[in-house]
């Protein structure tokens, strides 16, 4: 019986180099979701310090509001893009079992 060591290990590092650039990619994602919110926080705690009577608060609360519904959609966008990298890390690996089967 001659097997290769490629053969057993070559899918295995295939595996793992498919793995490691997919939490890469996904890790990247999250990292940039943090940045951007933590920004976020920051801006708007700017911004209540300058708030003084009530059309700077009713303004400051508009502007959050918005600061809010951007973010909603920008999570709901991420969301969307992990789903999608999760799936193609699925057919990824089902197409490297296939090959390593055949």
């Amino acid at each position: 019986m001659d097997v290769s060591i490629d053969k057993i290990v070559g899918p295995v590092k295939e595996l793992n180099e498919l793995t490691m650039k997919s939490i890469e990619k996904i890790s990247a994602l999250q990292v940039k979701a943090m940045q951007e919110n933590a920004q976020a926080s920051m801006d708007a705690l700017k911004a209540s310090a300058t708030i003084s009577d009530l059309d700077s608060l009713n303004a400051f609360m508009t502007a959050q509001m918005s600061a809010a519904q951007a973010m909603y959609s920008k999570s709901i966008k991420d969301a969307e893009k992990i789903t999608k990298m999760a799936e193609a890390y699925a057919n990824d690996v089902k197409a490297l079992v296939e090959k390593s089967m055949g």
